[in-house]
């Protein structure tokens, strides 16, 4: 039976996933969280050899699975040089050079969980790097001793929940992850045969390299429908608050209408219990979808329509990213129906009519060559 979430359990497991700092190549934290909160609800994860972690439930004689993918980082900063309390970072990920015109308060981390420091950004040059994507370098003074291998986020509140906003220093795609995780506690009393893997998946943000290592392995099967799973940028014709959105394509991409077919009829089955989504192309950036699309899956994506996305505020500040509770949660929804719907190998409704040409229709044609 189609329903939502309960409210309160997806924002202790948004906020227990988000509050962990993360960045490319260093999400071992939110990995911990998402692992701590699989076992919670009874699934035993795997890690992969890029460190990478699978989950998944099954029930039934399902006819194809669905695998959802989201990803452990967010845009953020790596020490690169250092000297003392100074040094130089780099950027990795996707943020706007606009914002870093002023100095910047950021976050300084280690590998090793010792305690972080503040520190200050400044001096931004613009630098291209590939192929751990990176847009250039800043300067740094620190707190603390600097060494080369630390790495910095932003210094905002990691998680603030006000009515139906949860405002998450990365909702992208740390909200994401937990909307996946919520998806398979969805399911666990699920009777209708469906099979769900989960990809939380790393280094995103500076490539899309985690989705494309697990393509290469086929860890996931090719026969799944790939969803991928984004906080993305918030449009005027997609609204924060209307629901979860079934995403067509992204900036790069234009995704599997096969694949979606098990979204839309999911859609409708919603519609019918007045749970709101969207169907739209977002192109405010670039999702695992293109990678799986583009390497012969047939992938399709849902999104949370993200404010502030890749933190990018008013005014040239950095602020938190904002998702909507009301969203995460159709969004559960929506996945959770989606994996039945592909397990059924369903069509939606009008399609049955659609299939076929009526004969009186075909008589009615037919006498009407020229």
């Amino acid at each position: 039976m189609v329903k939502l979430p309960d409210a309160e359990r997806c924002v202790a497991t948004v906020r227990a996933i988000a509050v962990e700092p993360t960045i490319p190549m260093h999400e071992q934290r939110a990995l911990a969280a998402i692992r701590a909160e699989l076992l919670r609800i009874g699934i035993t994860p795997t890690t992969d050899r890029w460190g990478q972690l699978h989950a998944r439930v099954a029930s039934g004689d399902p006819t194809r699975p669905l695998a959802l993918v989201a990803h452990t980082d967010h845009p953020g900063f790596e020490v690169v040089e250092a000297k003392g309390t100074a040094g130089r970072v780099r950027i990795r990920g996707g943020l706007q050079p606009r914002l870093l015109a002023r100095p910047v308060a950021v976050l300084v981390h280690h590998d090793d969980g010792r305690a972080p420091f503040h520190a200050v950004l400044d001096d931004y040059v613009a630098a291209p790097e590939l192929p751990n994507t990176s847009q250039g370098h800043l300067r740094i003074a620190a707190e603390g001793a600097l060494e080369p291998g630390m790495w910095a986020v932003l210094d905002l509140p990691a998680f603030a929940r006000e009515g139906d906003e949860l405002r998450l220093r990365a909702a992208d795609d740390l909200a994401g992850c937990a909307l996946a995780v919520e998806t398979l506690a969805a399911l666990a009393s699920e009777t209708r045969a469906h099979d769900v893997r989960v990809l939380f998946s790393r280094a995103e943000e500076t490539g899309l390299f985690g989705a494309r290592l697990a393509a290469g392995d086929d860890s996931i099967p090719r026969e799944a429908f790939v969803v991928s799973i984004e906080a993305s940028r918030e449009l005027p014709h997609v609204r924060a608050g209307d629901g979860a959105v079934v995403r067509t394509g992204d900036l790069m991409n234009t995704f599997s209408n096969e694949a979606e077919r098990a979204l839309r009829v999911a859609q409708e089955r919603l519609a019918l219990t007045g749970i709101r989504t969207q169907r739209a192309l977002l192109t405010g950036g670039t999702c695992e979808a293109s990678a799986f699309v583009r390497l012969g899956w047939l992938a399709t994506g849902i999104a949370l329509p993200n404010v502030n996305y890749h933190n990018a505020g008013a005014a040239d500040r950095f602020l938190p990213e904002i998702v909507r509770l009301s969203d995460v949660r159709s969004a559960v929804a929506l996945l959770a129906e989606a994996a039945v719907a592909a397990a059924e190998n369903a069509a939606e409704s009008w399609w049955h009519d659609n299939r076929s040409v009526p004969d009186e229709i075909r008589r009615l044609m037919d006498g009407l060559r020229g």
